[in-house]
């Protein structure tokens, strides 16, 4: 399970983004082997992977709680990475706590198309709703195969 810093974020990557990072870092790692770099730097897939990176690495961590992240009711607690390098249709959920300073790493939903019941935000919605992620940090530590935060 992923697990670095970041200024001074702890981050980590809940089992269900952990399993679409995995997937999408083995698929670029074939991409690299398979194409020519010129190919291989325009692929899609190689510009989300680099993108995730920067946003979860470097965007995130500046300030979690920061405006253009924030969710509105009843997702408040959550935020989300859209633009900023992402694809236009695709959004990186996260939820970040301030003490300690940790940050999860949730989901990557796509495509976004507004009215369809595969809306992304309206599938984050609902996985909240419905208790898929935790709401303590304890219960998101243990279901990420982590000890306790200090």
């Amino acid at each position: 399970m992923a697990a670095f810093t970041c200024n001074g974020w702890q981050i980590f990557f809940y089992p269900l983004f952990n399993q679409q990072w995995v997937d999408l870092r083995d698929k670029v790692k074939k991409l690299k082997n398979e194409l020519p770099q010129e190919e291989f730097i325009k692929h899609p897939d190689a510009k989300l992977l680099k993108a995730l990176n920067i946003g979860i690495k470097e965007k995130i961590p500046q300030d979690p709680f920061a405006s253009h992240f924030v969710l509105q009711k009843p997702l408040q607690k959550y935020g989300r990475l859209k633009k900023m390098g992402l694809p236009e249709r695709y959004r990186l959920f996260f939820r970040p706590f301030k003490e300690p300073k940790i940050i999860i790493i949730l989901w990557l939903g796509f495509p976004r198309k507004e009215g369809d019941k595969k809306d992304c935000y309206e599938v984050f919605t609902k996985r909240v709703e419905n208790g898929d992620f935790p709401d303590k940090i304890e219960q998101f530590m243990i279901e990420c195969n982590l000890d306790n935060p200090q």
